[in-house]
């Protein structure tokens, strides 16, 4: 089905054709970015096959209406339960979001509200919620904002109760590397496929070069992800880090289309490849590769490598090998930590784009060794 934004004395409409018919519909919104954001959600909604047929879903909320008459009153009473959800809209649509932050955090603490539906000044479903730490602060802080300014434009009267919620302190311990053995045998599990089931069509060997790069770079998923052979260069053995892939949250909150942007630091580092990472590259990269050919690509080498199939097929061998388990993104965690060991911590941060040795020692570098190797010795 085909859907096309249109607009009617201001207000934007979504045309599209069901059952032969040609049907109109009118979200409630005049922002651009907001009927655009509600057309692509319809359009996933129809291609994953749970379309709406009665369009409620996708029209914005009755809205207070403020009186544009000066002096009047435009407050909205505590007593008519205003629901969250209806001050949200309102609020995101006032700060002009490009569409891309709209569709991220933005797009996922409204699914929350969304979900629980709660009056504004009603604190007990969030305070149930179960966030980590740091999600939830970004969302008391999204909250706070929105009901902060419906009371600013006497949308409501009444007390911003999320004010007294005060920021969670993160208790996640922290990342914990693999060690060499661990390491080994996670490598020797997809090489030898020994959890795969024979009826698999895709083998767990054929990400077994992408893990390793992963393991002896230290670089981000992403970053491996959107290599290609034009940036590894033998001849001078360096490997060109620029570029990463991410999804296009331009297009939907919920698409899993790939785009590519420049690196999480904005900056280009060069990487040394030595004799390990050299074998591992030579002995994967294809005699008619182009230059512009991914360096990893997607299974029988269609579009990018799928990361979410990685993590399924990461998850089967850490189980099965009974190993803690850890997020794909624990390999940089480990690379840099080893880094740090055996050549200090400026040549981690160096390695990992980072100007600064705070962030490398508070969140990547972490002892991997045997304790008893380090201790002094000063006597025989």
């Amino acid at each position: 089905m085909k859907f096309s934004l249109g607009k009617d004395k201001g207000n934007y409409r979504i045309d599209f054709t069901l059952d032969e018919r040609r049907k109109r519909f009118y979200p409630g919104t005049s922002d651009e970015l907001t009927a655009k954001n509600i057309l692509r959600r319809m359009e996933f909604d129809w291609e994953q096959g749970h379309f709406d047929l009665t369009l409620q879903s996708y029209k914005l909320k009755n809205r207070p209406q403020t009186s544009s008459k000066p002096g009047s009153s435009a407050i909205v009473s505590k007593k008519t339960d205003v629901k969250l959800l209806t001050l949200w809209d309102r609020w995101v649509e006032s700060l002009n979001l490009p569409l891309r932050v709209q569709n991220d955090h933005y797009h996922c603490c409204r699914a929350m509200i969304s979900k629980v539906d709660p009056i504004w000044d009603d604190l007990t479903w969030f305070l149930q919620s179960g966030l980590s730490a740091s999600t939830w602060n970004t969302r008391r802080r999204f909250i706070k904002s929105c009901i902060s300014w419906a009371l600013d434009e006497r949308l409501i009267d009444g007390k911003n109760h999320w004010l007294s919620l005060k920021a969670r302190r993160n208790t996640k311990t922290d990342a914990k590397p693999f060690t060499k053995a661990e390491v080994q045998k996670i490598i020797q599990a997809f090489e030898s496929n020994q959890f795969c089931s024979v009826y698999s069509p895709c083998k767990h060997s054929y990400y077994a070069p992408y893990l390793k790069f992963l393991l002896l770079t230290g670089v981000r998923p992403g970053e491996a992800i959107a290599l290609q052979w034009k940036h590894v260069d033998f001849d001078r053995n360096l490997i060109e880090i620029s570029e990463a892939m991410t999804r296009d949250l331009e297009y939907s909150p919920y698409t899993s289309h790939k785009i590519r942007k420049s690196t999480k630091t904005g900056e280009t580092r060069y990487l040394p490849i030595n004799d390990t990472l050299r074998k591992v590259l030579v002995a994967h990269k294809p005699k008619d590769s182009k230059l512009d050919a991914l360096v990893f690509p997607g299974a029988r080498s269609k579009g990018t490598l799928d990361i979410d199939s990685f993590r399924k097929v990461w998850k089967q061998v850490l189980t099965g090998l009974g190993i803690d388990y850890r997020k794909p993104y624990n390999t940089k965690h480990t690379a840099l930590s080893q880094i740090a060991q055996d050549h200090g911590l400026l040549a981690a941060a160096k390695v990992a784009g980072h100007k600064s040795l705070d962030m490398v020692s508070r969140h990547y570098a972490r002892f991997t060794g045997d304790l008893k190797d380090v201790m002094p010795k000063f006597t025989d």
